[in-house]
């Protein structure tokens, strides 16, 4: 439920911050004349081409408001991600001193300088191990 919310939120506040750039750029986007003057023959792009532009003004409205969700999901995830602590031990960090199972120990840590074992439950699945050429 609480994931429902937070995209509801950003849902809205993606409308919201749309709204607010639509009145940003509502000078231009209700001209009566907007003339290019960069090109060989300046034009005026509202009454030489009526229909493109109102498909340009669609489009600018709809991509602004798919920009403004997707940049304020990804911050949104950014730091939903970052308020959590991954806890999680890595079983190939597993220290099998204190267990008298079957443990496969595949070399060690250079960072920690900690063995690296595979425990049993590992042993049953797949396992690839490759290296570099000359790593044995």
């Amino acid at each position: 439920m609480k994931f429902f919310k937070i995209k509801f939120f950003i849902l809205l506040f993606s409308i919201f911050i749309s709204i607010l750039l639509l009145i940003f750029f509502r000078p231009i986007l209700t001209a009566k004349h907007l003339l290019f003057p960069y090109s060989i023959h300046s034009f005026d792009i509202i009454t030489v081409y009526p229909k493109t532009w109102f498909y340009i003004k669609k489009i600018f409205c709809f991509n602004l408001f798919i920009s403004n969700y997707l940049i304020i999901n990804s911050i949104s995830t950014f730091f939903s991600f970052n308020k959590y602590t991954n806890n999680y031990e890595s079983p190939l960090s597993y220290s099998p001193e204190n267990d008298s199972n079957l443990n496969l120990l595949i070399g060690n840590n250079p960072d920690t300088n900690q063995n690296i074992f595979i425990t049993e439950k590992g042993l049953y699945q797949n396992i690839l191990v490759t290296g570099t050429i000359g790593s044995r």
